[in-house]
């Protein structure tokens, strides 16, 4: 019997590769508008050479971008202020949950528990979470830090499991990339849901038992799965 519905947060809940692409162009602009002399859509590419490198949560993008040009301390910190303010204003500006995101957890709620299984770091997940107002709507978040291995390894999977107290066969597992969130929860026993409408990644040929093209589609699916239970 299904006991537990689990979410991928980024790209799944909230529109984060939206918003890291606005964010990129912003830093870039306010970069070169603050003294680092090259064309907007050159930095761009840059932090994303360093997201590429370092990883798409690296914290020290704009520190690492400004190295090679070996800046005097004053010049080097003007720069790297401007772009984490520009950052941070298109952040407040783009990142939200995709139209429905609350409506669908308010309602699912009521009859089952949710929460959140994540890649990124502990504290981004949280921050992500609280500043798009789900935080209210999870008894559990997984991440990164409770296991140190990424999705699709089994042990993230079995770990939120064991928080929600569930067997893996009792939870469904939504999430936008094919490898790590559907193969991964598909290895555990877990139902799997790809929500098409936030996918980035390619199918890499893991087929979901469900796909959804918008969020108000999965109370919906959840019902059939429970009338087939019966």
């Amino acid at each position: 019997m299904l006991k537990a519905i689990l979410f991928d947060l980024d790209n799944t809940l909230v529109n984060f590769w939206e918003f890291k692409q606005a964010s990129a162009k912003e830093a870039a602009r306010a970069m070169t508008e603050a003294g680092l002399q090259m064309e907007p859509e050159r930095c761009e590419k840059l932090i994303f050479s360093v997201y590429e490198q370092f990883g798409i949560e690296y914290q020290l993008t704009f520190s690492e971008l400004l190295k090679p040009f070996k800046f005097e301390k004053e010049k080097f910190e003007r720069i790297r202020n401007a772009a984490i303010t520009a950052y941070l204003q298109s952040k407040a500006k783009v990142l939200k949950p995709y139209d429905g995101v609350p409506q669908m957890l308010a309602e699912l709620g009521k009859d089952y528990r949710l929460a959140v299984l994540t890649d990124a770091p502990r504290s981004q997940a949280h921050q992500r979470l609280e500043f798009t107002g789900l935080q209210a709507y999870f008894c559990e978040v997984g991440t990164f830090h409770d296991t140190s291995i990424y999705k699709p390894g089994a042990e993230p999977f079995l770990h939120i499991c064991k928080k929600l107290g569930i067997d893996p066969p009792e939870a469904l597992m939504v999430g936008d990339n094919p490898r790590r969130d559907i193969s991964g929860a598909k290895k555990v026993g877990m139902h799997t849901c790809l929500a098409k409408y936030g996918q980035v990644f390619e199918d890499d040929g893991t087929a979901a038992d469900f796909e959804i093209n918008k969020p108000d589609e999965l109370a919906g699916l959840v019902e059939r799965i429970k009338k087939k239970e019966k």
